[in-house]
């Protein structure tokens, strides 16, 4: 009996019915089997559905006006579509982009990179197998969503030719741009202002440190009015010390004591407590009991009696005369702070208002008749600013290069706000709604930082890169199309620049508090801001909307528990953080499988933490694009991080325990910027070392590799690995020393000439490096093939053991060369040369060992000259005139007895620590 008739045996199931049975099973595992081998096709149609999909929100996006609730929650859904699209399509590709390359590199003739990767890749693959079987069901499960999508867009009777519709922005050029909104150019109004305010602080008066205010409404222009008074002629001559703070929502006395040290003392304070940082201030200040300081604290907002009085106390000790400068939104504040009475700051005058968005909008070009009609437009517009700069300044920006009509039709759409809307936000959010798609999407990402957060501009578009924001424009990198996003949000008030402690610090940048708000009301839905020691309130459904969040940890809080987010499954962006950016947040140690739970971010930032060590459970994170480790702990990372596929950006800035990089490393791609950054100054040692696996130039991508050491094999010296890298910014070139003595040939490899967008430059050996003859030589023949492009702009030599400098440290074709530090060298021997460069602009010469500086012949557009810690320096020459010299400091040279110098530099020269010093006038 065969196995059919067997089953029919069985009492009570007849052999028609098993076969019926069969036949049905059989069916359905057909149809399974269709399912799992169409993946590819059905991904096919899953991506042209995510392009329409997409297409309708960017058309949602900019040329609709909706306020139907339905409608937006239906548009939300579908946006929660196109996000779990995005998803699966990115991992089948990834998949598929995996196996080709392993099959390409497994048939590679090298043997080179056969060696190389064969590692172990990432456990999906696009072979029949449960992975198939698993896309065939999330692309069953997406097709069920959209259907239902579909009928509720029926339901609601959605049609095309719905909502207000309007031109797509951003299709006009800009007419004309002169400058940011917020240049001090276009600071209008306010000059009677600024003139009772510089009255107040430069007046004397016998209260203790008085305290001034400028208060009044959001976007009202209390920071712009106290810029204007921080920067004016009568401030520096009253006052011999200021200091700018700016403060944050929430941030704790200790951070703000830390940055009013820094600030007054010009000094990093580290990491100090709040008692260490009270000592620096009041001993900072004991020692300049004659000079008077002003403190300018912007964007106060502690209610707390007990709060100032912890600030004030240390600044007690300043000279008579000394007072604070407070912007704030609370008159409470104020009562608190005792001070000095002042009414609320009044917006400006329509006209003024007028005025400031006319010299954005309207270029000097323009015939009179259109210069009328925008007049009488312009004017009603201005009126309904509500006084407020940032709005003013936001609309003109917007109507740039604008025509009549539009500026017609933003009138009408102020004249349409209702009355309960916030005047000020409301207008600010027309301006939002007149981006392109790309920058309103970019613009509301960066709610992601905390309220007054400083964030630096190449991190921002680095984010941008991850999350896929920015639109891809032919050849065109993808980092300089972020760049112009940010310079047009910049430039619209969007963004607003930090003003830097000294020129030497990064630029950095933040949202206005009202931009801010707008921020955070376009992601209300998708954005979660979570603190780590509060219980999370949200009901399922809102957590599984939110794609993007900042876990942020406030002082004097426990650690941060990772595991606080694991209900958030959705996220793209993971943030860690403080208010201020700048402190270590405290993370528990967390399991190794963790981020089991966290596969769909795009970017994870865990940088400025005490981390210690990444697990290995990091590799499944496959979607993931930008991981930050910058300023933690961490000495290893595991070798599963390179089977991060679509790792963009790898930041390790400020990580000196890290000495080894992972071996696997040339699996990553799709690396642009391996960032391994440390602070020239303070960081970089003769001990510092991190070798670069090999392998590494093979990443043909790669932008960013900040810091390089050199090491040799029995084959070849790594600078081979920079050779065909078209790296940019900054690169530290570390133990030059090791380029073998009979082969300095191989610095060439280095390809440095061909580098033309290496802007900064460090070339150092170990201090231990020989003196002998043979060495000089040697390190003279290396230093000659390091020769860089001649559009470097800094360039630091230091150890240098050679006894004679190359000719192309003096090349005039080195045109933008501006910055020179020369440091523990031999002699002088560099000066003629270093004279003939037409820009340099700065020259810093410490720890040199010669005993004459008689060459300062030459250096036409030299203003700062620093001559450092020079310990057998006997005399110094500057009795040539140096015309556009702005200040010499010569400091720390104990055997210095001569120094000749040209009548016209005597009072740009200031000198410390040079006992036998005597000067020796010289004329013209």
């Amino acid at each position: 009996m065969n196995w059919l008739g067997k089953l029919g045996s069985i009492p009570g199931l007849s052999e028609k019915a098993v076969e019926k049975a069969l036949d049905k099973g059989l069916s359905l595992l057909e149809s399974e089997v269709s399912r799992y081998r169409n993946v590819e096709e059905e991904l096919g149609r899953l991506r042209r559905t995510s392009d329409r999909i997409n297409s309708l929100l960017v058309d949602a996006e900019q040329r609709r006006y909706i306020e139907d609730e339905s409608v937006k929650l239906w548009l939300r859904q579908l946006r929660s579509i196109s996000f779990d699209t995005d998803n699966l399509i990115d991992e089948y590709q990834t998949a598929l982009e995996v196996y080709r390359l392993q099959a390409s590199f497994n048939a590679a003739g090298s043997s080179r990179k056969r060696k190389w990767y064969q590692i172990e890749l990432p456990s999906i693959s696009p072979e029949w197998g449960p992975i198939r079987k698993r896309f065939a069901d999330e692309i069953e499960r997406i097709n069920t969503r959209l259907e239902e999508i579909t009928k509720g867009r029926k339901t609601l009777r959605l049609r095309n030719e719905d909502g207000v519709r309007r031109e797509a922005p951003n299709q006009r050029a800009r007419i004309f741009q002169t400058g940011p909104c917020h240049d001090r150019s276009r600071m209008i109004g306010r000059q009677r202002e600024t003139n009772d305010i510089v009255d107040l602080l430069t007046s004397d008066r016998d209260l203790v440190l008085p305290v001034v205010p400028i208060y009044g409404a959001a976007g009202i222009g209390k920071t712009t009015l106290a810029r204007l008074v921080y920067e004016d002629e009568r401030i520096d001559q009253y006052f011999k010390l200021k200091a700018w703070v700016s403060l944050t929502d929430g941030c704790d006395v200790r951070n703000i004591m830390k940055e009013i040290c820094e600030k007054i003392t010009k000094e990093s304070c580290g990491f100090q407590a709040y008692e260490t940082l009270q000592s620096q201030i009041r001993k900072f200040l004991q020692a300049r009991k004659d000079d008077k300081f002003l403190l300018v604290i912007d964007n106060l907002w502690a209610e707390d009696f007990y709060f100032w009085e912890a600030l004030r106390s240390p600044l007690l000790s300043g000279g008579k005369g000394s007072k604070v400068l407070i912007t704030t939104r609370n008159e409470k504040i104020c009562r608190i702070m005792h001070a000095v009475p002042q009414p609320s700051l009044e917006g400006l005058q329509d006209d003024e208002c007028w005025q400031l968005l006319k010299s954005l909008a309207i270029p000097q070009v323009i015939n009179d008749i259109d210069q009328e009609r925008r007049q009488v437009l312009g004017n009603e517009i201005a009126k309904r600013c509500g006084g407020s700069p940032l709005a003013a300044k936001t609309l003109g920006a917007m109507l740039n290069g604008a025509k009549e009509e539009e500026w017609s039709d933003v009138l009408s759409e102020m004249r349409a706000l209702k009355d309960d809307q916030n005047g000020v936000l409301a207008t600010l959010k027309i301006s939002y709604y007149h981006l392109s798609y790309h920058l309103k999407q970019c613009f509301a990402y960066c709610s992601i930082f905390p309220n007054g957060y400083k964030f630096e501009r190449d991190q921002v578009i680095r984010y941008w890169m991850a999350e896929g924001l920015i639109e891809s424009r032919g050849r065109q990198r993808l980092e300089a199309v972020g760049m112009r996003y940010f310079e047009e949000l910049l430039w619209r008030s969007f963004f607003e620049k930090v003003p830097a402690c000294d020129e030497s610090q990064v630029e950095r940048y933040k949202m206005p508090s009202l931009m801010y708000d707008l921020a955070r009301s376009v992601m209300e839905y998708e954005f979660r801001g979570i603190e780590s020691d509060l219980p999370l309130s949200q009901p399922k459904e809102d957590r599984d909307q939110a794609r993007y969040a900042y876990l942020l940890h406030r002082e004097d809080k426990p650690p941060v528990k990772l595991e606080c987010i694991e209900q958030y499954q959705n996220l793209r962006t993971l943030k860690v953080c403080d208010e201020w950016g700048e402190r270590v947040v405290p993370i528990d140690p967390f399991k190794n499988q963790y981020f089991h739970r966290g596969v769909n971010l795009r970017v994870l930032d865990m940088s400025n933490s005490n981390l210690k060590f990444v697990p290995d459970s990091i590799g499944e994170l496959i979607h993931l694009r930008y991981l930050g480790l910058s300023n933690t702990k961490i000495r290893t990372l595991p070798e599963k991080i390179c089977d991060l596929f679509n790792l963009q950006t790898l930041e390790l800035r400020g990580c000196s325990e890290l000495t080894v990089l992972p071996q696997g490393m040339c699996k990553l791609i799709n690396l642009r910027h391996l960032d391994v950054h440390l602070d020239w100054d303070k960081e970089i040692t003769d001990s510092t070392d991190m070798v670069i696996p090999s392998g590494f130039g093979d990443l043909k991508h790669i932008q960013t590799l900040s810091r390089f050491n050199v090491t040799y094999n029995a084959e070849e010296c790594n600078f081979v690995e920079l050779k065909d890298l078209n790296l940019r910014g900054d690169l530290c070139i570390l133990n030059i020393e090791r380029v073998p003595v009979k082969k300095p040939e191989d610095a060439l490899s280095a390809n440095l000439q061909g580098k033309q967008y290496i802007e900064n430059l460090m070339l150092r050996w170990n201090r231990s490096a020989g003196s002998n003859k043979e060495q000089w030589q040697h390190s003279k023949k290396v230093i000659e093939n390091l020769q860089p492009n001649n559009r470097l702009r800094i360039l630091w030599v230091i150890n240098y053991p050679g006894m004679s400098f190359p000719g192309w440290i003096g090349d005039p074709s080195f045109s933008s060369l501006e910055t020179i530090r020369i440091s523990y060298c031999f002699d002088f021997t560099f000066l003629p040369l270093l004279g003939k460069l037409p820009r340099l602009k700065n020259l810093q010469i410490d720890d040199v060992w010669g005993k004459n500086m008689d060459n300062f012949v030459g250096f036409p557009s030299l203003e700062h000259l620093k001559l450092l810690k020079l310990p057998l320096l006997e005399r110094i020459s500057l009795e040539n005139d140096i015309p556009k010299l702005k200040k010499a400091y010569v400091s720390d040279c104990p055997d210095l007895k001569e120094l000749a110098i040209h009548q016209n530099l005597r009072g740009k020269l200031e000198i410390t620590e040079c006992p036998n010093l005597v000067l020796q006038d010289q004329d013209d």
